[in-house]
Parts: C-alpha cells; sequence; structure tokens
C-alpha cells in the first residue's frame, strides 16, 4: 500500500471541504480507518452495533486516484465486457470518457464511485487502528459526486481498544 495518508497531503484542505461525520457528529480524520478485508461482509465479533458515517472527499483526488489504473481497467472492461455491469454501460455510452469527465457525470458518477468506493476510502484513511475514539468503515451504501466533492455514505463500527476483534470469516 501506498505511504500511510499520502494521498491526503496531496489534497491539503481548505481547496476542499472534507468533512467526516458519523451518527451525525463530526470526528477528526485519524479517528476513521477501512477494513481491508471482507470488506461489505457482517462483524464475526459478537455484540457490534454498526453506525452511520458520512465522508466528503475531494474530486480531485477521485479523479488522481482513478487516472492511475485508468487506463488498464478501460481495457479489461472493454477486453471482457461485462453486461450486467451498470458502469460499464455507463460508461460505453460515453465512450469510455477520462475520469474527469465520467465523475462529472450524473449517471456514471454515482457508478463509478461505487465501483471504486472501497478504494478510494483505503487510500485517504488506511487501514489499522483509529485514533479514540474511532471507527472502522466497513460499507459504502450511497455515493454521488456534487460540484467538486465526492460523498460517500455507510456503514462503520466504534472501535473499542478492550474487545479482541475477529477479523476474518
Amino acid at each position: 500500500m501506498d505511504k500511510q495518508n499520502a494521498w491526503r497531503t496531496r489534497f491539503p484542505p481548505p481547496s476542499h471541504t472534507s468533512s467526516y461525520l458519523v451518527e451525525g457528529r463530526r470526528v477528526p480524520v485519524d479517528a476513521l480507518r477501512v477494513r481491508t478485508m471482507n470488506f461489505n461482509q457482517h462483524w464475526r465479533t459478537p455484540g457490534i452495533v454498526d453506525v452511520r458515517y458520512e465522508v466528503i472527499l475531494p474530486g480531485a483526488y477521485a479523479v488522481a486516484l482513478l487516472e492511475g489504473d485508468w487506463a488498464e481497467w478501460v481495457a479489461d472492461c472493454q477486453r471482457f465486457p461485462n453486461p450486467d455491469a451498470s458502469v460499464e454501460r455507463a460508461l460505453r455510452a460515453l465512450d469510455w470518457p477520462a475520469p474527469s469527465r465520467a465523475l462529472a457525470d450524473p449517471v456514471a458518477a454515482p457508478l463509478l464511485l461505487m465501483e471504486f468506493a472501497h478504494e478510494l476510502l483505503l487510500r485517504w484513511f488506511d487501514d489499522g487502528v483509529p485514533e479514540p475514539p474511532g471507527f472502522v468503515l466497513n460499507t459504502v451504501d450511497e455515493a454521488r459526486g456534487a460540484g467538486n466533492d465526492v460523498y460517500l455514505m455507510g456503514r462503520a463500527r466504534p472501535h473499542e481498544p478492550r474487545l479482541s476483534y475477529a477479523y476474518q470469516d
């Protein structure tokens, strides 16, 4: 993985309106981490109660991250098309645009953000143990772009340092 937080340092505030909310309360960026293994799956540790989160990330960050592997990803989609993949259909309808144009399209943007949501979160927040009182992001239920920002919403678990977590299924 990239050096921890390397992406965040490339897009410092105030050039964007990043914010991090859990259950409607603002939390510092270092209080959030991302589950790497089994993202989107239930937690095996008993007693975990999910909480809602919403993060706003800079759209320029999403464009930069996508540009890194865009040509290869598009080539794979073209070589091995998946007719059931709505993101592929949306991008094909736009003639496979560059990431900046795709993220500006009202149909393609949410689909593309959902496709790459885990990677966007992981590169921005990293994995590991959050600073207390922290949270570990586990799902993305909604993704959208608005202006120069990217909104990702989903579920997280509060991190309890005294609890031993089961990390694999």
